[in-house]
């Protein structure tokens, strides 16, 4: 199926995408998907996948590179995405297997050679781990780069700097933290949450999250309960943040999320708590979970 002529047109979806433009990319997408998508073209159920896996629609990422496959069972790149998909639900095994078979279906393909890396040092071989980000990144370095190891010390310092810049109440409550530093979650972090969690995960809260605040004006009444701790997770911030100033933005966002999370905030909390004052900070939202 093909969107009427005056409709934007699959090169319009692709160069949105490639901008950020996530939703404009999906919703014309969707023209080609039409009643039956097990009968739209493969790429538009692959740019639709990759939009789905920005916007953390992992299911239905799923459902979309799935029925690509049924087409192609044999093209890496699908492959691959499917792999990112058991990824991000933490089915690691499954993950690692289709990397695998990416990478020796295509063996000029760097992705899934930097996600075997990161599965490797999940399994703490660190030194594995490196040489195939190495590996990964010599066939793709205008998408890859190689991640930075962060020493816990320097984590926790611009932990304290970005908690020093909120304004009160929120940067009170943060201050009020107990901040742990630990290389990568672990299996039991990843599948503590009542939905799965990605194992590139910046920072996770420990502990039993409060009921919403929908009720509440105050926003001191919003941040009455604490977790009983905060973890940040330096190696995969290492994958993301590349210089200090990367490093300071990623805990930021991090940090915003979970706190969304943990005491049921969205974005009018925020601003009624003076995080988010203008159109440049929106920006500090967090648009994947960190």
């Amino acid at each position: 199926m093909s969107p009427a002529p005056d409709e934007p047109s699959f090169e319009d979806a692709e160069e949105a995408f490639e901008r950020g433009d996530v939703e404009t990319a999906l919703a014309i997408c969707e023209g080609y998907l039409g009643e039956d998508e097990s009968k739209a073209p493969v790429e538009a159920l692959y740019l639709a996948a990759e939009c789905l896996l920005e916007l953390q629609e992992v299911t239905e990422a799923t459902h979309m590179i799935d029925l690509a496959l049924n087409e192609h069972p044999d093209d890496a790149v699908l492959v691959h995405t499917k792999a990112i998909c058991c990824f991000e639900q933490a089915k690691l095994e499954d993950a690692r297997k289709g990397f695998e078979r990416a990478a020796n279906l295509d063996d000029q393909l760097g992705e899934p050679l930097f996600y075997l890396g990161i599965l490797t040092e999940r399994d703490g071989d660190f030194g594995a781990a490196d040489r195939l980000f190495e590996h990964g990144v010599r066939l793709d370095p205008e998408n890859l780069s190689l991640p930075v190891d962060w020493p816990a010390d320097k984590v926790r310092q611009i932990f304290d700097e970005v908690v020093e810049e909120m304004p009160d109440p929120f940067g009170m409550w943060l201050a009020g933290l107990r901040v742990d530093v630990a290389d990568l979650p672990d299996d039991a972090a990843l599948a503590a949450a009542e939905g799965p969690i990605s194992p590139l995960v910046h920072c996770l809260f420990d502990g039993p999250a409060p009921s919403p605040p929908a009720e509440k004006t105050d926003p001191d009444e919003w941040l009455t309960t604490h977790p009983s701790r905060v973890r940040l997770f330096r190696r995969n911030l290492g994958k993301s943040a590349h210089d200090e100033y990367e490093l300071h933005r990623e805990i930021l966002e991090a940090l915003l999320w979970e706190s969304m999370e943990f005491l049921g905030l969205d974005e009018g909390h925020l601003a009624k708590l003076g995080i988010l004052d203008d159109e440049d900070d929106e920006a500090l939202l967090p648009g994947k979970p960190h």
